[in-house]
């Protein structure tokens, strides 16, 4: 497979860690791209980070977004050529979460800082960006000096950081719609949210011989509609409808058999000793109480039986519709 796509429980360390351990072994098998769940407006500033650019020296990846993650990959850079180094993306619209418009306009304005001539971002915003109205207007003008004003930036800048610029905006743009209706309308919210999602996904994929590694929150990586509402989620394009992706992905599921909290967070431990007795992944537990499990879900029984599973709550399916592997880790700290 071209794609490896894995579902998250978030905030897990040891999750992070597997990645990273995955990511070590996918490397020596000819994958060479990181995508994972974060605004992408950061995108410029973990390329520069992973490959010791120096552009923003200061500058780390937050843990709450698996900074120590991104760190082991930028650690195992160091140690290859440069053709083979690991690029990281991120592949998300900019949420409230995130910062909102705040994150935009810092990181924005930080870019233009490294241009040659900031060009028309030197002016960028003139006037109110406190609602979406506003946005849009200010967003919209910006993107029309962009286009209008393509060769001489491209001449000015250079085509990748021309390139990241365009990316930048017309992501914002997505996430203006997505972010004010969020609280009035949050189905909608989320179907606008993944389709760009699938859009930057496609973007990252297409034309790349070499293998991508995608870590996405789990409901996200389903390859069918078991958990959440009818919404055609990230794993079931890439697997049934990406050109990018040409059908040569697989699914990986990875819950943990108990989770420990944060300390001091309020949140109660997360344990599959409450789950029926026949729920697959407490059977998994209870076969393999002490090591990680790799469970490929090619037996019939998979694909045909309707099987209990512990996603915090009970789902009902036949778990290879949904996914093809499950991993399951005996046990998970989160982390803040």
């Amino acid at each position: 497979h071209r794609v490896v796509l894995v579902g998250e429980t978030h905030h897990l360390r040891e999750h992070r860690e597997l990645i990273v351990e995955l990511m070590r072994e996918l490397h020596a098998r000819g994958f060479r791209q990181l995508l994972f769940e974060w605004t992408q407006v950061a995108d410029w500033l973990l390329a520069d980070y992973v490959n010791y650019g120096g552009l923003e020296p200061e500058w780390a990846p937050p843990q709450s977004i698996g900074g120590a993650m991104i760190t082991a990959i930028r650690d195992l850079n160091r140690t290859l050529p440069e053709d083979e180094r690991i690029q990281v993306h991120a592949i998300d619209v900019t949420l409230q979460d995130y910062g909102g418009g705040e994150s935009f306009l810092w990181s924005l304005g930080r870019l233009a800082q490294h241009l040659p001539d900031p060009g028309p971002l030197a002016a960028f915003p003139q006037g109110d960006y406190d609602t979406p109205e506003s946005q849009t207007v200010l967003l919209e003008a910006l993107q029309a000096e962009l286009k209008a004003g393509r060769s001489g930036l491209v001449a000015s800048w250079g085509q990748p950081w021309y390139d990241t610029v365009v990316e930048m905006v017309e992501v914002e743009l997505d996430s203006v719609p997505i972010r004010a209706i969020r609280e009035s309308n949050y189905d909608k919210s989320v179907r606008l949210r993944e389709d760009a999602i699938k859009r930057l996904a496609d973007s990252r994929l297409q034309d790349l011989s070499h293998g991508t590694l995608i870590n996405y929150g789990s409901t996200h990586a389903q390859k069918e509609r078991l958990r959440g509402t009818d919404i055609e989620w990230l794993g079931d394009y890439l697997v049934h409808k990406s050109q990018a992706a040409d059908g040569s992905v697989i699914v990986l599921e990875v819950s943990a058999a108990h989770i420990v909290p944060v300390p001091g967070s309020g949140n109660p431990d997360s344990d599959l000793a409450a789950s029926p007795e026949n729920e697959l992944l407490r059977v998994m537990n209870q076969t393999w109480p002490d090591q990680t499990v790799f469970l490929p879900l090619d037996d019939p029984l998979f694909s045909n039986g309707r099987i209990p599973m512990n996603f915090g709550k009970i789902y009902v399916g036949a778990p290879k519709r949904h996914y093809d592997v499950f991993i399951l880790l005996p046990r998970a700290q989160r982390v803040p």
